[in-house]
């Protein structure tokens, strides 16, 4: 894999309006049934009429940048994306990875502006539902509330491991729980295929995770591949042995 550096967000991406225009793509979405949208939309015959903007971002821009106002939840239609703290130096912190059917920070809905940015791993399509339709919706819908409330409660989870990882584990342990959390979610959404699953970060994008250096997490992918656990690259990852990963990643 590559080794790049943060591009600048210079190109401008393109916005639709996502309430006329791509309707029928949400209405026959394979993951509508297991996403926040879903249970958004569901029931509520509001897909046609719910305040939506469609906005298509390349790959290595930013989807959005940090104290920039925001009026909407952002979700991840198609591609991935990173959410990430910039530092003054140029350093940035990676904090959580997004798939399609993920709502960015599911406690933000309640924020006008984030702290955080979000960038465009490969070629992104997100849409931004107005705050003020979700949040009437949440007060309305009981389901919805513990739906939403389960998305921010496993977002703190997934904080706190981070913050073991980052704070006491080896750089091994680190890279394999990453590898290992990504595999999860693929095997949850029916993408894994004889152990091998869609992995297009770089090896940077993989240091700004597991807070090491490029050089660090290349060796560490060299040395996961050289000891017959997985292999990484060329935008997957091969699980060669799952029992390993597994116990590499496991904080037991």
């Amino acid at each position: 894999m590559a080794l790049n550096g943060i591009a600048s967000s210079g190109a401008v991406p393109s916005v639709t309006n996502a309430a006329s225009i791509h309707a029928s793509r949400c209405g026959i979405c394979k993951l509508r049934d297991s996403s926040f949208c879903g249970a958004l939309f569901n029931g509520t015959g509001a897909l046609l009429t719910v305040e939506r903007k469609q906005r298509i971002t390349p790959a290595r821009q930013n989807v959005y940048r940090a104290g920039e106002i925001n009026d909407g939840a952002l979700l991840i239609c198609e591609g991935w994306a990173v959410r990430f703290i910039q530092l003054p130096n140029g350093k940035r912190q990676i904090l959580s990875l997004a798939m399609p059917g993920d709502l960015i920070s599911p406690a933000s809905i309640l924020e006008g502006r984030f702290a955080f940015s979000v960038q465009a791993v490969t070629k992104v399509i997100s849409c931004k539902i107005s705050f003020r339709d979700v949040l009437l919706r949440i007060r309305q819908n009981p389901a919805l509330f513990d739906t939403w409330i389960k998305l921010t409660a496993a977002e703190r989870r997934q904080a706190d491991m981070q913050l073991v990882d980052l704070g006491q584990r080896n750089a091994t342990d680190r890279v394999a729980a990453l590898l290992h959390s990504v595999l999860l979610r693929q095997e949850e959404r029916g993408e894994l295929m004889n152990d091998e699953f869609a992995f297009p970060l770089t090896q940077q994008q993989i240091a700004e995770f597991t807070g090491l250096t490029p050089v660090h997490a290349c060796r560490v992918v060299a040395k996961l591949r050289k000891g017959g656990v997985c292999k990484v690259g060329h935008g997957t990852v091969k699980v060669l042995d799952r029992f390993e990963l597994e116990r590499l990643a496991s904080l037991r």
